[in-house]
């Protein structure tokens, strides 16, 4: 293990110089190429909710209080689901790799069948609704407006799911500026959408659309869905793609092919699912702090997501282009490429360390509202400068920890970051924090210090499998022949 660990740090050491690998194969070039506009699409996609709270805030304390934990509880529950569906990008990718586009094709259509399935299934919840959110001391008006957000939201999931499922084919074909094109024009139309049917156009007897508050928001959310829908289906089904990859004449479900797509989806969908869910844990223990400590949280998170978003989209690229390798049959490509991402999330990472550490005040300002008074808003800023300290040092293992289980998992090597994932997620993070709030001995520091040792421990497990090379092995598509 620790020669496996000193040869590979030699070799990264040796890729740092851009001369070596700005243009060349699996070099910073190709990495970026198709992360940036990855990037680009996870900010917009999550720009959308955003929007939504940013407008409900000006609308009703209620309704802004109702919109979030339907939000995550929405987002909870469909991510399984999401991951299951979104682990075709790796069939697509291998099946890219090996020359068989009529396989990725095959592969992109049994993820919408899925997406159909398992959307529809989510309209059972539609049922009992009000058991979802009938836990806690909350006000009857603000349950109701959880039930009102979260119902539209579920009537839009077969939609967000196929969304999903062809976002993955055409970044896992090479075509990641499609997706961010799309997303970014669809989030553009979520605006006025969010605006004029949260407050209405009009008064008076000239009103042209009512105000319609949080059901408004969730319709403009389900009303850019089905137009990101339409725009991505209209690309992957035209007739160049057609021609080239038969994706109108692979629709046939394949009995084969889909038991392998659950197969290998399912963990990524539990391990998608734990990620979630412990991150939404961790925000509502925080919440049994207070609501100046849950601020803080909440801006802090707010702030991190400027560093996460970069890396979790070189995360995702890593595993499209490993997954290409391994199609073709060159683990060894998969292994430079990974290089390359880490290499690239380090010297980003080092970037915000600074800003974090030594410019935490400045940052932060940008996040808090305007209307606090002076001391609370500076009390507010200088709890947010120390738990940034607690961020920056997470965010030195994030990188690592993405591109790995990015690598592991664009080979098929999909069970042990589950598991990874699912361990330290309750025995790194959720039991431990459970255990000070028994002992009344949680605070805000201790907390954060859990969420510090789960991210290394993570990156720990998740850079040993790397190390252990068992991922080159792998391979989720049937032995087809590979192109030469």
């Amino acid at each position: 293990m620790f020669d496996s660990l000193t040869g590979f740090a030699k070799k990264a050491l040796r890729e740092i110089n851009p001369k070596n690998r700005w243009a060349s194969p699996q070099g910073y070039k190709e990495v970026l190429t198709l992360c940036l506009p990855l990037v680009a699409s996870s900010i917009a996609a999550s720009a959308m909710m955003f929007t939504d709270r940013i407008f409900l805030s000006n609308h009703s304390l209620t309704s802004i209080a109702a919109a979030l934990p339907a939000g995550v509880i929405k987002f909870t529950i469909t991510s399984v689901f999401m991951g299951i569906v979104a682990y075709t990008g790796v069939f697509v990718s291998q099946y890219t790799g090996a020359g068989e586009p009529g396989r990725a094709s095959r592969a992109l259509w049994q993820g919408l069948w899925l997406s159909l399935v398992f959307g529809a299934l989510h309209w059972l919840l539609l049922l009992r609704p009000e058991w979802i959110f009938s836990f806690g001391a909350k006000e009857p008006e603000i349950v109701k407006e959880e039930i009102t957000y979260f119902s539209v939201l579920v009537m839009g999931t077969p939609v967000e799911l196929c969304m999903v499922t062809m976002s993955a084919f055409l970044a896992s074909t090479g075509r990641a500026k499609i997706v961010m094109w799309v997303n970014l024009g669809a989030t553009a139309l979520n605006i006025p959408l969010d605006y004029f049917l949260i407050f209405g156009l009009g008064s008076g007897e000239n009103v042209l659309i009512p105000s319609m508050g949080i059901y408004g928001a969730a319709l403009a959310t389900l009303f850019s869905w089905v137009a990101n829908f339409v725009l991505l289906a209209l690309f992957v089904f035209n007739d160049k793609f057609e021609k080239s990859h038969g994706t109108r004449s692979e629709w046939a479900p394949d009995p084969a092919l889909l038991k392998r797509v659950i197969k290998y989806g399912t963990p990524n969908g539990v391990q998608f699912f734990m990620e979630i869910f412990t991150f939404a844990f961790f925000s509502f223990a925080v919440g049994t702090l207070g609501g100046f400590r849950l601020a803080a949280n909440n801006i802090v998170f707010s702030v991190e997501a400027l560093s996460f978003f970069p890396m979790v989209g070189l995360g995702q690229a890593v595993s499209i282009l490993v997954g290409q390798a391994i199609g073709r049959g060159a683990p060894l490509d998969g292994e430079r490429v990974t290089v390359s991402g880490i290499v690239l999330s380090t010297a980003f990472v080092c970037l915000m360390f600074v800003l974090f550490v030594f410019f935490p005040e400045p940052i932060l300002e940008s996040f808090v509202p305007d209307d606090l008074d002076p001391p609370t808003k500076a009390e507010l800023i200088a709890l947010g400068a120390v738990l940034l300290k607690f961020v920056a040092v997470y965010m030195l293992f994030d990188g690592l920890y993405l591109c790995c289980f990015g690598a592991i998992k664009g080979a098929g090597d999909i069970w042990i970051p589950m598991l990874i994932m699912s361990f330290w997620g309750l025995f790194g993070l959720v039991i431990p924090i459970l255990i000070l709030i028994r002992l009344e001995m949680a605070n805000i520091y201790n907390m954060w210090a859990c969420m510090v040792f789960y991210v290394i421990a993570l990156t720990i497990n998740g850079a040993w499998r790397f190390l252990t090379g068992k991922w080159k092995k792998k391979k989720v598509i049937e032995r087809v022949a590979t192109a030469v």
